[in-house]
């Protein structure tokens, strides 16, 4: 072949790769196709039973953070990564792992200060972080997950299955009330009934939902929830997820058996 048409031929598929680049990089930011939502979606869901394609995934998604800075691509890379930290079994790397994952997420609301999936995995990821390393730090972060949960429910309250009213309503009912902090089952109550009303098959509510009501002493009602979630099929890779919300639901019906035997 005549030098021309080799240098040619390097310098058209030079020119296709970058212009397939520029066109994949606008596309992306401009709307995250199905398949990739697909996929992170699955990745996400077997985290626990397949942490290889998980890492896999993550890795594909940084590249295409970088590639297109685009918010919403970022925003599901710290999914990811709260899916990968989720299921690290040492505490150290753990903790480092949710790191990452606000890192990540703060990246994303530099972009654009209103990403939902952004702020609602940086407060997830807060939560957990607090949890891992103590009390004190658990009441210096809960006013500002406070406020980044507010924000996920003005913009989209049924982010992730109504996220934001869960993580809400358990934090309400969790934390201890004024003078201490800001805890209320009255808050409680209202964020985990309206997180019912959006999503009333979901496990992870009902368990929620029917820890508070038993608190506040309708039994009954607790119950049917707690047996709902103990009647529902769940399959083997959301072992991990749902197990200890399934132990919640056991929990009140072993109780309320008690108290009704007395």
């Amino acid at each position: 072949m005549l030098r021309w048409q080799v240098n040619f031929l390097k310098y058209s598929v030079f020119a296709f790769i970058s212009i397939s680049h520029s066109v994949f990089a606008r596309a992306a930011t401009e709307i995250f196709p199905d398949e990739y939502k697909q996929k992170i979606d699955m990745a996400v869901m077997r985290n626990a039973v397949d942490r290889t394609t998980l890492l896999a995934t993550i890795s594909w998604v940084a590249q295409l953070a970088q590639s297109t800075r685009d918010a919403t691509i970022m925003a599901e890379l710290a999914r990811l990564e709260y899916a990968n930290a989720e299921v690290e079994t040492e505490k150290r790397k753990r903790i480092e792992l949710y790191k990452i994952c606000i890192d990540t997420a703060n990246r994303s609301l530099a972009v654009n200060p209103d990403e939902v999936g952004a702020l609602y995995w940086k407060a997830i990821a807060m939560g957990k972080l607090s949890e891992e390393t103590g009390i004190l730090n658990a009441f210096r972060m809960t006013r500002a997950m406070e406020r980044l949960f507010l924000r996920v429910i003005t913009l989209n309250e049924n982010y992730d299955h109504a996220g934001g009213h869960k993580a809400l309503g358990r934090m309400y009912y969790k934390l201890p009330s004024f003078p201490i902090s800001f805890g209320s089952n009255e808050k409680a109550l209202f964020h985990l009934k309206k997180a019912y009303e959006l999503y009333p098959n979901d496990i992870i509510v009902r368990a929620f939902y029917a820890e508070l009501l038993f608190d506040m002493g309708q039994k009954h009602e607790a119950r049917k929830h707690a047996e709902f979630i103990l009647a529902t099929p769940v399959e083997k890779e959301n072992n991990f997820r749902y197990h200890r919300f399934i132990e919640i639901a056991r929990n009140i019906v072993k109780k309320d058996k008690f108290l009704m035997a007395r």
